[in-house]
């Protein structure tokens, strides 16, 4: 019998796939509603403890409170006034109610379907599939693209792939991204020790809108206060009442081109590590939550920064040609010191 298995089930009224692993106890649970991930369960001196501060009730589902843990397909985070402009056409997107503002993409709630399972004695994985995005279902989105989602489990870690393909006669502009919130205890952050070697700050309007062109991009030198390179003291990376909404670029890669963020809690030793092949992080402390502020830490990996779609140095990164699919793949670890 193999340690690794998939279960279909149950979360309020919304069905959830769960992948598991019998030898380490790890348990990674998924919404088919957006392809959300709603928890990991681990084992945690003995008891089992939920790493994910995703949506925790019916109530949260439905409301998309903090947008905890979506993934965001065709776009990642904001878009100001839903207006943008793609080939030659002027587009306008509108909100995803109860949202009254573009944010965070258009699939969170939409029903993916489970298109594959693999199931070895080394992992467990499992890919959604979302084929609705069609000319006229959303609004200021007049493309033809499938969304797949695939989640694999192997031993302590979760590799994550979001892909988006063209099956439409015209290019068409894509971005993807996750918004998962980590916590290691139930003490909230302000003792973890944060690490993310990037090079760069995206510095950002008061809306949180990048700005224009080469303006956009700060040396992370030029900002002590949200450099938390490994080189830097493990004092000065403490979290410690510092409120954080940052996007990290220029991320510094292994030699198979991943970067790296991590959280550490020197409280119980545990670290868990978000990897990321390309595109940016952004790190944000929860400040403007409307519940469990700054209980968890979200650290995003993002294709691209926000507001792509209207960035003109981002116009053939975003481009998706008829036939062709863009892929983004991530992931987190965690380990027990």
């Amino acid at each position: 019998m193999s340690r690794f298995n998939f279960i279909e089930g149950m979360f309020g009224n919304y069905k959830t796939i769960s992948l598991s692993d019998s030898q380490t106890g790890n348990k990674f649970e998924v919404l088919l509603s957006g392809a959300t991930p709603l928890n990991f369960i681990t084992q945690i001196n003995g008891k089992p403890f939920n790493i994910l501060d995703g949506l925790s009730n019916d109530d949260e589902v439905k409301a998309g409170s903090g947008a905890r843990c979506w993934i965001m397909t065709p776009f990642a985070n904001r878009i100001p006034n839903g207006a943008y402009n793609f080939n030659g056409m002027d587009l306008q997107l509108e909100p995803i109610p109860p949202r009254t503002q573009v944010i965070h993409g258009l699939t969170s709630r939409e029903i993916f379907n489970l298109s594959n399972v693999e199931l070895n004695e080394n992992f467990v994985e499992a890919t959604f599939l979302y084929d609705k995005i069609r000319p006229g279902k959303f609004n200021g989105y007049p493309f033809a693209m499938d969304i797949f989602v695939k989640y694999k489990l192997e031993k302590n870690k979760i590799c994550i792939q979001v892909s988006g393909e063209n099956i439409g006669d015209v290019p068409a502009p894509f971005q993807t991204g996750w918004h998962p919130y980590f916590k290691t205890s139930e003490n909230g952050i302000e003792n973890l020790i944060l690490t993310i070697d990037a090079n760069k700050i995206i510095l950002v309007d008061n809306n949180l809108i990048p700005l224009k062109g080469s303006q956009a991009y700060e040396k992370i030198e030029n900002i002590p206060q949200l450099n938390f390179s490994s080189q830097i003291s493990i004092d000065k990376r403490k979290i410690n009442g510092r409120k954080i909404d940052n996007c990290f670029a220029d991320l510094r890669t292994d030699e198979e081109n991943f970067s790296r963020a991590a959280i550490f809690d020197p409280d119980n030793g545990l670290t868990i590590t978000l990897f990321q092949k390309g595109g940016v992080t952004l790190v944000f402390t929860g400040d403007t939550l409307s519940r469990r502020i700054r209980q968890s830490i979200a650290v995003e990996p993002m294709q691209f920064i926000t507001n792509a779609f209207n960035r003109e140095e981002l116009k053939n990164d975003i481009t998706v040609l008829p036939g062709e699919t863009s892929s983004f793949e991530f992931g987190f670890e965690i380990s027990k010191g």
